[in-house]
């Protein structure tokens, strides 16, 4: 694959999270959208979206029970995958059999022992599977990242990430069932790994239904609020919050001590305005959700897909890290409904 050609691309899934990666795929004039696939109640929005971004004589619409057709269109190079996770498994073994390279987000699979598979597969057909934990690709994130690894605060000591969100709605829990360390920690437990180079060797976790929207979270049977420890067998150790319904606006905060100092990242707000008056200091307010707070890294971790494809980038979600994050939620899903301390 030379570098000045166009990769076609079919999207599976328009949903939040879909059309979010379909305005990367357009901006970032290196895919042509050949299809978009969902189920056929979305047909109506995928026509939509077509005329919307201008797609129209480009861009054809299937439905999932029809999309061997779109798997063997030989215009489709690769295939990005937003449906809801119950069916990522099947979507992208049957993509990777297909010849195409595979962008899923997160988590890949509902199991450590269905991502296991996929990476075998991709790694068999010669194939990229690239897993969009975009944390990686923030510029926040990844500058604290490069700090602690070019030696900035010395030796790592503990880390500490703090994530609360509005929470999805309850088609959303209805569709996902896969837990809160699995649809919504995941990420954390991504970088968190990634950050400190290693596997943990145990985990615990805690969790309670507080928030004023428990019912939802009790019909879904999971939790709106959690915390975790991670234990490395360095000595480094990880903490982690996660909680839904916070009612604050989106935040997202990593602080990782070192022997030599601490470097934190900040939450993102609709503006750096800040006001003061004889009787008081204001700020502005956080900004309200994931796509608002990660708008610059969908595009950024596009694009090292399409790298990676192109021979430009090795892929940074290692099969490895992207197996290690499933068995540490498994762990801490296992830790959280028990009690105990999970050894991995």
């Amino acid at each position: 694959m030379t570098s000045n050609q166009t990769l076609g691309a079919a999207l599976v899934g328009v949903g939040r999270m879909g059309q979010v990666h379909l305005k990367s795929m357009i901006d970032s004039g290196r895919l042509s959208i050949r299809w978009l696939v969902d189920m056929p109640a979305q047909h109506g929005l995928m026509a939509e979206l077509i005329k919307r971004h201008r797609l129209t004589g480009e861009t054809e619409i299937s439905d999932i029970e029809s999309s061997q057709k779109v798997l063997l269109d030989p215009r489709v190079d690769v295939v990005i995958i937003c449906t809801p996770t119950p069916s990522h498994y099947d979507i992208i073994k049957k993509a990777l059999t297909a010849g195409k390279h595979v962008m899923c987000e997160k988590p890949l699979t509902l199991t450590v022992s269905e991502t296991k598979d996929c990476y075998e597969l991709a790694k068999k057909l010669k194939k990229i599977l690239f897993c969009a934990y975009n944390r990686r690709f923030d510029k926040q994130f990844n500058t604290l990242y490069q700090r602690y690894k070019r030696g900035d605060i010395g030796d790592l000591r503990m880390v500490k990430f703090t994530s609360r969100e509005d929470g999805p709605g309850k088609e959303y829990l209805q569709n996902n069932r896969s837990g809160i360390f699995l649809d919504m920690a995941i990420h954390d437990i991504d970088y968190v790994c990634w950050l400190v180079g290693e596997r943990p060797s145990s985990v615990c976790a805690f969790g309670s239904i507080s928030s004023d929207n428990s019912a939802l979270y009790r019909s879904a049977d999971d939790f709106d609020c959690v915390t975790a420890i991670l234990n490395f067998p360095s000595g480094v150790m990880a903490n982690m919050e996660d909680t839904r319904a916070a009612r604050i606006g989106y935040e997202q905060k990593v602080e990782v001590l070192g022997t030599k100092g601490l470097i934190q990242t900040r939450n993102m707000k609709a503006s750096e305005l800040y006001s003061i008056t004889q009787n008081s200091c204001q700020s502005e307010a956080l900004l309200r959700s994931s796509e608002e707070r990660y708008v610059d890294s969908f595009p950024t971790e596009l694009n090292h897909f399409i790298n990676s494809i192109e021979g430009k980038e090795e892929n940074l979600v290692s099969a490895e890290s992207c197996i290690i994050a499933m068995e540490v939620s498994e762990a801490l899903s296992q830790s959280l409904r028990t009690g105990s301390i999970v050894r991995l």
